[in-house]
């Protein structure tokens, strides 16, 4: 009732609507804020707040004075290839170069390129001016003056670490700057070979902020290789090369690169909906029309949501739009071409222009509303994952669906009202729509192979050829599709987090990143932090003798399992250099080398004011790429291992793991629990609204069942197609899964809906097998071409430059594609023939076999006109579901 009282309201008011949602639009536009200012960034900021390394980052800060450096940005500098007699070229010296001393590499380093970072830096107020710090010698200095002529050693300058502006107009985000200069660690940040060098900007803020943005382009503006200002100014030496790495650098490269994704998207979306469109009508208005209205719904959708993040009603990630906007797009092109098919039919029927849009709206209205609620029911389930990403994206794309919903049922029909007989140029009707015309060129190939009569012979054949062999239709398809779900079983944890898997190789941070690898352990710049405390023990002291003893006994316990471990090297208070750097030396030079150590105290022991030291750090070393999975793997080890190995005078200490790795094994641990959560939910949620409109549950279990099962062989094909085309394949992206899940299921659905609810009705006429058959015939036509559509908006999103974008609109494209044309037209009418015909025996009627009325009346869908036989495949698909929807 509520439809057709709709319907009549927009048939009679069709030309304020349109002003209407315009106005609105442009109101939107005016008072809500840009998007981008209203989203979060990250990515390790979205777990939950009890996340292991959020609370380890919690006890760190607390422990030591300086916070824990959430990312960092490396400059690398460094020569690359072989001297004469086949050695790593070094870095030059002002002794190397006696002649032109001003051309060595150090020379540019010293007096160029370290004072241009930090003027950059602080000028540009992303770091305060320190003041002079006063150093304080250990008490071991003297003892190791004495040593020191006998061992090289090369401890120059201080860090320069942040300080509050005078004004406290800034807001910093560089911590410190890190160079070889630094007094002992230095060391640290020049290769064992020579040949390079790190000068390391530590930072504040999470490695995808766009807060680091603006200093990473500066940087890159400053040492760029090719057009950067110290090669234009001629500064840097010839052969030496500079490059930028670190996590902050990929989380920007990241960002831009997900923008440029979105924008990509948008721009093949609208050209891909609008060719499939042309292609299916070739009437250039009834393609642009239900272009038009999504377009006009996702952007007011959008803006509304950036509302309500604005009031705090709602989170934001950044990157979200990318997610509404694809599957917005898919559904409300298909709902408007189901209101479409509705209208033709109506004229075709001999109504005039206006009650064939009200009639329209009254009659697919409960049909629309219901697909649509079955897929807000399946996206909205994922507001209950812990992973803020996932929970975000769940509301976000749930409340702009039901807006694309109003809009389809308010937009469109007013827009085709607007246009009325010219809505079909350029084959313009002069009076009403005819059954015998077609809203295609009858000389076109196209309009030929699209012909009403062509396409609905060529699904009654198919349906014919499936309802004579059920079985081995149904045994063969299934037994092509489990060889990729057995795929999809097997593999479904082998996903990837890494950050530079994501990145094409021409990207800055790749380039950055291969040069550090060149010269560097592959976890050297990411190191895992181990943190031991024990601030309810007033007798431990990690800055005494004693209390570094108890943890040069840790160390040595964790060395000995370096190889199981994966580690290559570990620092310590003892060994702040490196445990590596101490094998080999005798006892006078591990002597002065602990000596030496008792100087970095302040950066291994923390305390929270000046008389107790209860907690000290252990930074590990991982062999492999610190998000790689085996480094996630030895973690969780580490995890096990450390507890057990603790000597017994640290047994009640309190255990974390700080940094990349740690974050990412959180990350893991905390999706994996959410796909489980999420697909059970969103499992239980859609079967429960099919149970609602179907009012069978042996039906919706099945319809369910292979819906999971297409799930799994999309995954299984997805993993096949890019493991054998991407070389170094490591796994698909962490948020595949998820989002495939999800999407496949809340939306491919829509799809098994309209075939059953079309079944029943037609059983009703034609009997229990026939009805099968007959309503596989009338509703190919406009499955299909839904499907294609959804299948096409999809697939946009692989005109991205993200590979984790990349897979997931394949898998996608490829997922709306086999359930429209194998598990909707041939599994689903394959086991339908079968119950029917009683090949279940008595069982039958426990799973939902066809049972007549016994007064022979009909509470599914009321008998059509006898010129039915005629009807356009997209003609009368949702008359069934409307009833069904009403009925229920």
């Amino acid at each position: 009732m509520f439809f057709h009282s709709l319907g009549r309201l927009v048939s009679r008011s069709w030309a304020v609507l349109p002003v209407l949602w315009v106005a609105l639009l442009c109101s939107l536009y005016i008072i809500a804020p840009p998007f981008q200012s209203v989203v979060e960034d990250g990515e390790f900021d979205f777990l939950p707040e009890s996340s292991p390394s959020l609370v380890a980052e919690e006890a760190f800060n607390s422990a030591f004075s300086s916070e824990f450096a959430r990312s960092s940005i490396a400059v690398v500098v460094r020569r690359k290839g072989v001297d004469d007699e086949g050695q790593p070229q070094e870095l030059t010296t002002a002794e190397d170069l006696t002649e032109r001393p001003e051309l060595a590499d150090y020379t540019f380093i010293d007096n160029v390129l370290i004072p241009r970072i930090r003027e950059l830096v602080i000028s540009r107020g992303w770091m305060a001016p320190a003041g002079e710090e006063e150093q304080t010698a250990s008490d071991g200095d003297a003892q190791l003056a004495a040593v020191e002529e006998t061992i090289e050693t090369d401890i120059p300058t201080v860090v320069t670490d942040i300080g509050e502006s005078p004004d406290g107009s800034i807001n910093p985000i560089v911590a410190n700057i890190r160079t070889y200069q630094d007094s002992g660690l230095g060391e640290l940040l020049q290769s064992q070979d020579g040949s390079a060098a790190l000068i390391v900007l530590n930072l504040e803020t999470e490695y995808q902020e766009k807060v680091n943005q603006p200093l990473i382009n500066a940087l890159a503006e400053l040492v760029d290789p090719a057009t950067g200002d110290l090669r234009a100014e001629g500064k840097i030496p010839p052969g030496l090369e500079i490059y930028l790495s670190g996590p902050a650098v990929v989380g920007n490269d990241l960002r831009q690169a997900a923008q440029d994704s979105a924008r990509a998207t948008d721009s093949a979306t609208a050209i891909l909906v609008i060719g499939l469109l042309l292609i299916i009508y070739r009437a250039p208005l009834l393609a642009i029309i239900p272009l038009l209205t999504v377009f006009v719904a996702v952007k007011t959708s959008l803006l509304l949501l950036a509302l309500a993040a604005q009031a705090g009603w709602v989170d934001l990630f950044n990157g979200i739009k990318i997610y509404v906007s694809v599957v917005m797009y898919g559904a409300g092109i298909d709902y408007c071409m189901f209101l479409m098919a509705r209208y033709r039919e109506e004229l075709e029927e001999g109504g005039d222009f206006g009650s064939a849009i009200g009639a329209a709206i009254g009659n697919v209205g409960p049909a629309l509303a219901a697909s649509a609620g079955t897929t807000m029911v399946g996206l909205g389930m994922m507001y209950f994952a812990q992973f803020g990403k996932f929970s975000e994206a769940g509301v976000a794309m749930s409340f702009s669906l039901g807006v694309v919903l109003i809009g389809t049922l308010t937009l469109t029909p007013a827009l085709l009202r607007m246009f009325g007989r010219y809505a079909f140029w350029p084959h313009v009707p002069r009076e009403r729509i005819t059954r015998a015309a077609n809203w295609l060129s009858p000389t076109n190939i196209i309009s030929r192979l699209l012909e009403r009569s062509q396409l609905r012979k060529a699904w009654s054949v198919a349906a014919d050829r499936i309802a004579a062999a059920p079985l081995k239709w149904l045994v063969v398809t299934i037994a092509v599709m489990t060889p990729f779900a057995a795929v999809g079983v097997a593999w479904h944890d082998w996903l990837t987090y890494g950050l530079l898997s994501e990145l094409p190789p021409s990207e800055i941070s790749v380039r950055g990143a291969e040069a550090v690898s060149d010269h560097f352990p592959a976890g050297y710049a990411t190191p895992t932090t181990l943190l031991i405390s024990q601030p309810e023990n007033p007798d431990i002291d990690f800055s005494d003798p004693e209390g570094a003893a108890v943890i040069d006994e840790l160390t040595d316990s964790i060395w000995q399992r370096r190889e199981e471990l994966g580690i290559s090297d570990l620092r310590t208070v003892t060994a702040p250099l490196g445990v590596e750097r101490l094998e080999g030396l005798n006892a006078f030079q591990r002597r002065a080398a602990i000596l030496r150590a008792q100087r970095f105290s302040d950066y291994y022991v923390g305390s929270v004011d000046s008389e107790q030291a209860y907690a000290t750090r252990i930074d590990l070393i991982f062999e492999d790429d610190p998000f790689s999975r085996d480094s996630i793997r030895k973690i969780e080890e580490l995890r096990q291992l450390v507890p057990e190995i603790l000597p017994e005078s640290l047994t009640d200490s309190q255990i974390h793991f700080l940094g990349a790795t740690a974050s990412i094994r959180d990350l893991r641990e905390v999706t994996a629990q959410d796909q489980v959560l999420i697909d059970l939910l969103v499992l239980a949620g859609v079967f429960t609204v099919l149970v609602i409109l179907l009012r069978n549950a042996a039906i919706s279990a099945f319809l369910i069942t292979t819906v999971f099962f297409s799930y799994l062989v999309t995954f299984g094909v997805t993993f096949c197609v890019f493991a054998a085309l991407t070389p170094d394949f490591v796994g698909l992206d962490w948020k595949v899964p998820v989002f495939l899940f999800v999407i496949l299921v809340a939306v491919g659905e829509d799809y098994n809906i309209y075939l059953v609810t079309r079944v029943e009705e037609e059983q009703q006429r034609h009997g229990p097998v026939a009805g099968v058959t007959s309503a596989l015939a009338k509703t190919g036509g406009i499955i299909s071409g839904c499907g294609m559509i959804m299948a096409g908006t999809f697939s946009s999103l692989m005109f991205g430059s993200l590979s984790g974008m990349i897979q997931l609109g394949f898998a996608l494209a490829f997922g709306v594609l086999l359930d429209t044309f194998v598990v909707r037209p041939i599994i689903v009418p394959a086991y339908l023939v079968m119950l029917n015909r009683g090949d279940f025996g008595s069982l039958g009627p426990w799973l939902g076999a066809f049972q007549p009325k016994a007064d022979g009346s009909d509470d599914v869908g009321v008998d059509l006109p006898e010129s039915e036989s005629n009807a356009s495949p997209i003609d009368d698909t949702e008359q069934s579901v409307e009833k069904r929807s009403k009925a229920s």
